[in-house]
């Protein structure tokens, strides 16, 4: 008894591109494409950004503390 079953190839479908929101540090828009990151209750960021400012508070403990 042979196999008749034909070998099953995928295809890719298209890219969907979702806008996620506004960057939390510099306001940009965010899309799924992108390198972010999400905060709860709080949005999202760019990762470049959020890098960029835990290096500021690294330096300066006392930067943007309420």
């Amino acid at each position: 008894m042979k196999n008749n079953l034909k070998k099953k190839t995928w295809v890719k479908s298209r890219q969907i591109i979702v806008r996620v929101g506004d960057c939390k540090y510099c306001g940009k828009e965010i899309i799924n494409t992108d390198s972010f990151v999400s905060f709860y209750q709080s949005g999202h960021a760019h990762y470049q950004c959020m890098k960029i400012e835990d290096e500021k508070q690294q330096k300066d403990p006392k930067h943007n503390q309420d």
